[in-house]
């Protein structure tokens, strides 16, 4: 769930986009009807929400089981930390419950006293229902525990299986997934592939491997100290591992979101990409046309998490208790079933994972039931410990990667630029070094 554009990568899971007009519609600042979708008849409570929100059929649900609840879902266009920061300053409002998105949960983790500890209403209680390392990151420094998870965003390879048999590659997901454990075998792959077929590309950009190597080392650029570790071995590792697919000439240097991208995808030039199981979405915006060529499998290395939310309660709503029973409700099993289903975010309540809706197949993977790969990388992520700050002191590495592709800078000049721009924003931000 992140500052995205329409596709919203970060946030929608697997499975169908049945609510994409109703998304596309909503994304504007001001979305028409800012009241949103009401249900209930009893005491109103407000639920702010980004664009997607949750489905009619899991708010009608609310009114059933906690009948003297009227809830309205407010939608949330533009910039949704920006707006929820501001109302927190103002002193006022603020809804009775609120999401926060998965990439901003550290920030509001640094101010607890924004939030309702929920250990308070009976949180404590109900962790076990949900995935361990995934409550961890709404969990403040002190104990509190700010927010409740709406879902994950475990990560795997998606393929053009079409264009790997083409290419005589290995094509099924377990040979696939056999046959690139490791970052070189998938990287000699690649080489095998633009050997095969010019201008068909195994990455599409070095950010995606660098991000996705750095979580793999299960350590960030900022440690639980608050001092930056960006320039210590286990990133300047995952830079080389980057690094050495431009070398390779295996990356396609694009920029998520272009048009470009999106060509290459339909076209089937960038038949591979890793990302988190909510990408199936994007696939589907990006090339309808393609349903039914896709599959998945695991990607070289361990599995890692890339997205997921979280509701939370604001200090001060009059009727917490309420609130909280409120979330439990949307965030029990059936409920991240049902939004499983509407709008493919895959679950985070533990509890889900038996469903049967998870063993389904799914059209656009070629019958592949793909949930299950990404319920067996959601068991296999490790805790990654994520700091307010780490997003800011990690963006010149990313930006020097663009560098890199886009105008052939020396990769050790670019590290070195990194780090140096890394080390001012962390101590601009007060971080050690």
């Amino acid at each position: 769930m992140l500052t995205e554009p329409i596709t919203r990568r970060g946030v929608i899971a697997l499975g169908g986009i049945a609510s994409l007009a109703a998304f596309l519609s909503g994304c504007s600042t001001a979305p028409a009807g800012s009241e949103g979708v009401t249900s209930g008849d009893g005491a109103q409570l407000v639920l702010w929400t980004w664009p997607e929100g949750f489905s009619a059929k899991v708010l009608e649900s609310v009114a059933k089981a906690v009948p003297d609840v009227s809830l309205r879902q407010d939608v949330i266009g533009g910039d949704f930390k920006q707006k929820l920061t501001t109302t927190f300053h103002a002193g006022s409002g603020l809804p009775a419950i609120t999401g926060v998105k998965g990439e901003d949960i550290a920030f509001f983790a640094s101010q607890p006293d924004f939030f309702t500890d929920l250990n308070t209403l009976g949180a404590d209680s109900r962790k076990g229902e949900f995935l361990d390392w995934k409550w961890a990151q709404a969990t403040a420094a002190d104990g509190r525990q700010l927010g409740i998870p709406i879902d994950i965003g475990p990560t795997a390879l998606f393929y053009r299986f079409d264009v790997f048999e083409k290419l005589g590659l290995p094509h099924e997901p377990e040979a696939l997934a056999a046959a690139i454990r490791t970052w070189d075998e998938y990287f000699n792959l690649g080489v095998e592939m633009v050997g095969k077929e010019a201008g068909t590309f195994l990455v599409r950009n070095l950010s995606t491997v660098f991000e996705t190597a750095v979580k793999q080392t299960g350590k960030n650029f900022v440690d639980s100290s608050g001092k930056f570790i960006g320039a210590e071995e286990h990133i300047h590792s995952a830079w080389t591992t980057a690094v050495k697919a431009h070398t390779l000439g295996i990356s396609a240097g694009t920029k998520s979101d272009s048009p470009d991208t999106q060509a290459a995808v339909a076209a089937g030039k960038l038949p591979a990409d890793i990302g988190a199981s909510w990408h199936l979405s994007d696939l589907k915006v990006d090339a309808p046309d393609t349903s039914g060529k896709w599959h998945v499998c695991a990607h070289p290395g361990d599995a890692t998490n890339n997205g997921g939310s979280f509701l939370t309660i604001p200090k001060g709503t009059a009727d917490a208790a309420r609130a909280f029973e409120v979330i439990m409700h949307i965030l029990n099993a059936d409920n991240q079933i049902i939004e499983y289903e509407d709008k493919g975010n895959f679950p985070a309540n533990s509890t889900a994972f038996t469903s049967e809706a998870l063993h389904e197949p799914t059209e656009f993977l070629g019958g592949q039931v793909g949930a299950e790969v990404f319920a067996k990388a959601a068991e296999t992520v490790r805790p990654l410990y994520e700091h307010k700050f780490n997003n800011t002191v990690s963006g010149p590495f990313s930006a020097e990667l663009e560098l890199v592709e886009a105008s052939n800078k020396d990769p050790e000049q670019a590290w070195g630029d990194a780090v140096e721009q890394a080390k001012r924003l962390a101590e601009q931000n007060g971080l050690t070094l």
